[in-house]
């Protein structure tokens, strides 16, 4: 038995090493070999040695004390795992002799250019019925960091390499965007649509079900959000326009406190990535029940709108109907009957639909108008048809011309939406969406910019300074300004709180046209429905306002994602043709670029041995005397492709 005086010793030389010892926590990084590092949070880098990467996964937050080696290195000792990257991952299947295993895609969570090249082991029940070479969903059960032994469980099979829409899938796996219903949410839906088959819509609606409403979007759209319908009538030798916006009410029979409502809510909007729709709702409620088809009744909110010969708008208000479609129109049809096409697919319309889409183009067109002269229209930016063939790959893209009848639902959308901001900020509830003008941390910039170009301005943080110098600049011969000026500017956001939305230039805005495919849209329509009604209402909570956003950005990257990769694998296709290209973004290394013919990006990288000059107020490159600039239009030649990095290299011709 050791003497109390020994133990006593040797405890205090235990704690005269620990505190003799530095201690640091950073992330493990890979790398291409067997060994690693930990980047640590004041920048510097701890070697981990190949040992020492066994116990660690690339991504995983560490305590370690810090050496230097026999190289000189600052070498690092594993303490204390603080957080492990890997829970819930993507991976490709592997068998062999040695077992069964899975190997995470991609680089550490949160960590760029840290490749994951592990092999995690997968017991014999955590296998699932996958073959080698499967891109799965895998979760980590073991983690190595006591033994040096992971393991993992099979969740998912997404599919091999070389099946049909396997990126989409793979995307769709990989941002979690599979909608999952509760059992609870799943009877509530099985409830709702008992009601539309029994046609239970209430007693308490405004019948409107004769009024000529008609419905355009694409042709193969199935959950229709709006209906339109108008009259234009002589008030005393003057035209008078009465708009009849009628939207999907989903709101009336999906509580906001119920099962449905929260995996509404976790859900966020519908995504539409290329191949196929991810619904926020389940597909038998938005694409059947509360669509609004062709000769079926439906329950709507209506927002009835008043419009001057001027396209003014002179009164709204917000009613609970029913409507029925009579006609499923696409803009297709739409804007080849406004142009007067013959033999148009619309010709046999009833004389009176027909007028009614040339009153509704017409009063497109005074609010148009009328919005370039008291708020803002941006310029229109040229959009693309992605045709894929039957393995989900781009067979080709087609510029998409912007038409009458894109005009005339963009303009009633954005003019419904008005109204539901402008009531709601009344009422003092809601989910607006907001736009800042200029972020406050470029708002330096942006004065100095001004400055120099001989711009005066006013407060440029309040609406009507910023509404002036936006027009102001676009009324000027230095118009092209306005492109680098909106670099400036921060994406629009959803906020409790009333305020400008100085992207169009609004002084409130709130959607409630598509409460279908967006939970901001549908939160608006219960707000709306408690003044109609005086239903229950609870007001929305800043984590859940705080979960929308983050989940709208998701699907943006996802749907950016996709897109990027479809791409590449087209522009293979591409490499050594050559085109017309429009400057979309600027760096000091050179400059982005979208073909005009095809909407496929790529960069233009400049050598380090050019001579470069970058102008970041005005967002211009100039190289070896020429000058490049946002919406510059440039001769190109796609030079290469990238798969791995989802890269697509340009050169200028």
């Amino acid at each position: 038995m050791l003497d109390k005086n020994i133990l006593s010793q040797l405890t205090q030389l235990k704690s005269d090493i620990q505190a003799s010892k530095e201690y640091a926590q950073g992330t493990v990084a890979g790398t291409n070999g067997r060994f690693g590092f930990v980047r640590l949070e004041d920048g510097r880098d701890a070697f981990l040695s190949p040992e020492k990467m066994l116990h660690v996964i690339p991504g995983d937050k560490v305590k370690i004390s810090l050496t230097t080696n026999n190289k000189g290195q600052l070498e690092g000792t594993l303490e204390e795992l603080v957080e492990q990257s890997l829970t819930r991952f993507l991976g490709q299947y592997r068998s062999s002799k040695k077992g069964h295993f899975v190997v995470p895609l991609g680089e550490a969570p949160g960590m760029k250019s840290s490749p994951m090249n592990r092999w995690i082991f997968l017991p014999p029940k955590a296998r699932g019925r996958c073959k080698d070479g499967d891109m799965v969903v895998a979760r980590l059960q073991q983690h190595p960091y006591k033994d040096g032994k992971a393991s993992a469980k099979i969740l998912e099979r997404i599919g091999q390499e070389d099946d049909a829409y396997i990126e989409r899938r793979y995307i769709a796996a990989k941002y979690d965007l599979i909608p999952r219903y509760s059992e609870s949410a799943q009877k509530q839906s099985k409830t709702i649509e008992k009601s539309f088959q029994e046609i239970q819509f209430g007693d308490d609606r405004l019948d409107l079900t004769t009024e000529p409403f008609v419905t355009i979007d694409s042709a193969s759209t199935r959950d229709m959000d709006d209906a339109l319908a108008l009259q234009k009538i002589d008030v005393d030798g003057k035209y008078e326009y009465q708009l009849q916006v009628a939207i999907a009410d989903p709101a009336s029979f999906i509580g906001q406190n119920s099962a449905l409502a929260q995996s509404t809510l976790k859900n966020a909007q519908s995504i539409y990535l290329l191949g196929g729709a991810v619904p926020m709702l389940p597909e038998a409620l938005a694409n059947e029940c509360f669509s609004l088809h062709e000769a079926a009744n439906r329950p709507s909110l209506v927002c009835k709108q008043t419009y001057s010969a001027k396209g003014e708008l002179t009164g709204y208000s917000f009613h609970k109907a029913l409507i029925c479609s009579q006609h499923k129109l696409s803009y297709k049809g739409v804007a080849a009957l406004l142009a007067g096409e013959e033999e148009c697919e619309l010709s046999n319309l009833p004389e009176n639909i027909q007028q009614m889409l040339k009153d509704l183009s017409e009063l497109a067109e005074l609010r148009t108008a009328y919005r370039k002269a008291e708020y803002l229209v941006g310029d229109e930016q040229l959009e693309y048809d992605i045709h894929l063939s039957d393995k989900g790959k781009i067979e080709k893209t087609t510029p998409r011309s912007r038409t009458r009848a894109h005009q005339i639902v963009e303009e009633s959308m954005l003019a419904t939406n008005f109204c539901a901001g402008e009531f709601l900020k009344q009422k003092g509830m809601g989910l607006f969406t907001i736009h800042a003008g200029f972020r406050v941390d470029r708002l330096g910039e942006v004065k100095a910019l001004l400055k120099e170009e001989g711009f005066e301005h006013e407060d440029l943080q309040t609406e009507s300074g910023y509404l002036t110098l936006i027009k102001d600049i676009a009324a000027s011969n230095k118009a092209h300004l306005l492109s680098p000026l909106r670099r400036m500017m921060p994406s629009s956001e959803l906020s409790i709180d009333p305020a400008a939305h100085l992207g169009i230039g609004m002084p409130h805005y709130a959607t409630i046209t598509s409460p279908i495919r967006r939970y901001a849209d549908l939160y608006n329509h219960w707000a709306i429905h408690n003044q109609l009604n005086k239903s229950s209402f609870s007001a929305i909570k800043d984590e859940n306002k705080t979960s929308i956003q983050n989940a709208l950005t998701y699907g943006r990257q996802a749907d950016r994602e996709l897109f990027q990769w479809l791409t590449c694998q087209y522009a293979e296709k591409l490499i050594g043709t050559t085109g017309k290209a429009k400057i979309r973004i600027v760096t000091q290394q050179g400059f982005g670029a979208r073909l005009l013919d095809s909407g496929i990006d790529g960069f233009i990288l400049f050598t380090k041995k050019q001579e470069k000059s970058f102008d970041a107020k005005r967002m211009t490159l100039t190289v070896n005397e020429h000058t490049y600039a946002l919406e510059q239009e440039v001769e190109i030649k796609v030079e290469s492709v990238d798969m791995d990095k989802r890269r697509i290299a340009y050169s200028v011709i």
